[in-house]
């Protein structure tokens, strides 16, 4: 006679195992699958290469992934953004600080594994002393407003 733990842990197990498929099986357009080694990057600019991994940024609640791979030097002053913006740092060391002026002693560096959440309105600065890879998600529109215009060039 089974206990009552042997028969909830059975429900379960079946329950789990009828719901999983294999990921080839589940072909829509909201799936994307990508092997590590296979990211389709796109062309460095500025020492900055890109890749959007899923949706669109720009769209009002539409989900988005992006990855940027940054190169030594790299720094983005004091923005903002209208959403919370998500980072997690895949490689490398990657700084963070908030605030309306860029005050590099009062950053912190975030190592591989490291999580961000930064809300919606809230100043932040960012840079890079060596290659870094950072994801970053979010729900949309994702844009940036700088506290400072940057000077045209």
């Amino acid at each position: 006679m089974k206990t009552p733990i042997a028969t909830a842990t059975t429900i379960l197990a079946l329950s789990v195992l009828s719901v999983a498929q294999p990921a080839h099986s589940q072909e829509t357009p909201d799936n994307v699958l990508h092997q590590g080694n296979a990211i389709p990057w796109g062309e460095p600019s500025d020492g900055v290469r890109y890749v959007a991994l899923y949706g669109e940024m720009t769209t009002e609640g539409r989900s988005f992934v992006f990855r940027l791979e940054v190169q030594p030097g790299f720094e983005l002053r004091p923005h903002t953004h209208p959403v919370t913006e998500h980072l997690t740092v895949l490689s490398g060391r990657f700084y963070v600080g908030l605030g309306e002026t860029m005050d590099k002693e009062a950053a912190t560096a975030y190592g591989p594994g490291s999580y961000l959440a930064i809300a919606a309105g809230v100043p932040a600065y960012m840079w890079a002393e060596e290659e870094t890879v950072i994801q970053v998600h979010g729900v949309g529109p994702m844009t940036t407003e700088f506290v400072t215009p940057p000077v045209e060039r």
